[in-house]
């Protein structure tokens, strides 16, 4: 009976999914202070233990960034800088000694809300992961849409504003620098001239502070934008929204799809439903379980 694993790295945890036959164990290992020694022998070092303990017999990686298909490099990762244009797949086949699958995290959260989650019977699926940065994924018809480099899917990274606020990736104005966690950080401090963390801004939202709700509805302004952006150049019938904000404040998912049918073409709105996540925060890992596995055969 094969074992599989699937690990999605982030810029605060490697969360992981074991699979062996029908028993499934998840969880999750800290390793933010270990990303800011930027030293990607630290992170690999980090993946052999927790492979060292499940013993897989393939391993799929979600991993935020740029991921040349070719070569399994990680081109740009402004999350995780430690991992730029690291030979990531070969050093983990290297080290590990069993085979390694490798795509980019909201990818494959995508892919694991599909196969598993609030995606399921989908026949266009997006996924957009709002956390410390806004990835993208697709599953059109079972199949990821990767592109020819392994870089589809890049809606963070579309325009929105021209000359707008700086995004990490360093242009302007993309959907990433309003629609992320330092996005939401600037909208309040806009409101505020307050630099205060974008859980912070949450819980007070949830309490009721009016300026962490005028701001929460802001950010889903700029996020219905860029769902209609999606829904008029790929007429999904589903679109799963991940990350912690949507968890820790679901009415921003509400606004967003309020403000989303009052600006979309009615014909692709009509046939669309908009989800958050069931798998949570776990939906790249599951993705990069469900990918190796798949891949694998």
């Amino acid at each position: 009976m094969r074992r599989y694993l699937g690990i999605d790295i982030g810029g605060t945890f490697i969360k992981f999914v074991y699979k062996k036959g029908d028993d499934i164990e998840k969880g999750k290992v800290y390793i933010r202070e270990i990303i800011s020694k930027n030293r990607p022998d630290l992170i690999v070092d980090e993946i052999r233990k927790i492979v060292k303990k499940y013993r897989p017999d393939i391993l799929g990686v979600a991993v935020a960034g740029l991921i040349d298909k070719k070569t399994g490099v990680l081109t740009a990762s402004p999350n995780i800088k430690p991992l730029e244009n690291f030979p990531f797949k070969d050093e983990l086949e290297n080290s590990l000694k069993i085979p390694v699958y490798i795509e980019n995290d909201a990818s494959l959260a995508a892919y694991g809300e599909y196969l598993y989650g609030a995606g399921k019977g989908s026949e266009i699926l997006i996924c957009l992961t709002l956390g410390t940065g806004l990835g993208g994924g697709a599953v059109i018809n079972g199949k990821l849409l990767t592109g020819v480099s392994g870089s589809a899917m890049e809606i963070g990274h579309t325009t929105i504003e021209m000359d707008g606020l700086p995004c990490h990736c360093g242009r302007k104005g993309c959907l990433e620098s309003y629609v992320s966690s330092y996005g939401l950080e600037r909208i309040y401090y806009l409101y505020t001239d307050q630099k205060i963390s974008s859980s912070q801004i949450i819980t007070l939202a949830n309490e009721g502070d009016l300026t962490a709700m005028r701001s929460m509805e802001r950010f889903s302004e700029y996020l219905s934008v860029g769902l209609m952006n999606i829904v008029h150049i790929f007429n999904p019938d589903r679109i799963v929204l991940a990350g912690g904000i949507t968890e820790n404040y679901p009415a921003v998912v509400d606004m967003a799809v309020s403000n989303l049918k009052n600006i979309a073409f009615h014909l692709p709105f009509r046939d669309l439903t908009v989800k958050r996540a069931e798998l949570k925060e776990f939906s790249g890992a599951y993705g990069a379980l469900g990918y190796a596995e798949n891949e694998s055969r």
